[in-house]
């Protein structure tokens, strides 16, 4: 999946490289985890991190790859957890602010979109514990706070710029995300599991989730994780359904794709963690750009 300009293909190189070298000098995951795991009650959780995807190509509806003029996206997000009682716990994502920079490759300009993100509450309930082995139901709601629709064109960079689609930043629609997940941990290793559905308003198909993932505390500071994730889209509506999108950020109806990230951090305090995570898709993707994603982080543990 290269793109057809020479730069651009050191860019995919260099940013790679980049990646898996931040990946590698910091070298660690955090050692507070979600998945079936909640927090005593008083106790939690808290993660800003800064996300940068440069996309290098898009995949259509089909899965098939075109190149188009560059694109950048830079996430500022933060997630919080917090025990409420027993085996129970309040779960936040939000995404702060977002911004998308598309380029118009006939001549060569950028257009940038800001944005925030759409946030998502969930309660966990911890329904099992024996001996290591967890189990965790969650639900939550996210909330439309983005703008909806297409808010630029973008065009290939194949003879004529065909058009590939429109950029979109928000969906305007209410999601229900519901999963079960699994986990064991050991005194320095642990796996989890989850499965999970996403019920979608207006039309748009429902999403299947799941996720694998393991980590390990290399030393006292030090750990890793690695997660596989899975996003399919399914078309299980009855009436009328919302068309399919193709816009780079992923944005819409239709999206599916298998992805993978390496996570690591670094606790310089008791309470306290900075790392470094690397993702990427892997199979089954449609309807988004392709590109390494590289974050940073800083988190904290109360």
């Amino acid at each position: 999946m290269m793109p057809s300009m020479p730069h651009r293909e050191r860019a995919t190189h260099l940013a790679l490289v980049a990646g898996v070298t931040l990946a590698l000098v910091l070298g660690t995951t955090s050692v507070a985890r979600a998945g079936p795991w909640a927090p005593e009650a008083g106790h939690g959780y808290v993660k800003l991190w800064l996300k940068y995807l440069p996309g290098f190509w898009f995949l259509d509806a089909e899965g098939e790859r075109h190149d188009y003029g560059g694109y950048h996206e830079l996430f500022l997000n933060t997630y919080a957890e917090l025990g409420l009682g027993e085996r129970v716990a309040l779960v936040l994502h939000a995404p702060i602010v977002r911004s998308f920079h598309l380029e118009d490759p006939r001549d060569g300009s950028y257009q940038s979109h800001l944005s925030p993100g759409d946030p998502t509450l969930s309660l966990r309930w911890q329904f099992l514990a024996a001996d290591r082995f967890v189990m965790a139901a969650n639900a939550g709601v996210t909330a439309p706070f983005a703008r909806p629709g297409p808010v630029q064109t973008f065009y290939g960079t194949d003879e004529g710029n065909p058009v590939l689609g429109a950029l979109q930043i928000g969906t305007g629609i209410w999601d229900v995300p519901m999963s079960l997940s699994a986990g064991y941990a050991w005194d320095t290793v642990y796996v989890a599991a989850s499965v999970g559905y996403i019920f979608r308003s207006d039309g748009y198909d429902h999403v299947l989730t799941w996720t694998a993932e393991g980590g390990a505390t290399l030393v006292a500071e030090f750990g890793v994780r690695g997660r596989i994730t899975g996003y399919h889209s399914l078309d299980v509506w009855f009436g009328d359904e919302a068309p399919g999108h193709l816009s780079p950020s992923g944005i819409g109806n239709g999206t599916n794709y298998i992805g993978f990230s390496v996570e690591a951090d670094y606790q310089f305090s008791p309470s306290y963690f900075v790392g470094v995570t690397l993702e990427g898709g892997v199979f089954a993707i449609t309807r988004q750009t392709g590109g390494p994603v590289i974050s940073l982080y800083f988190a904290r543990r109360f």
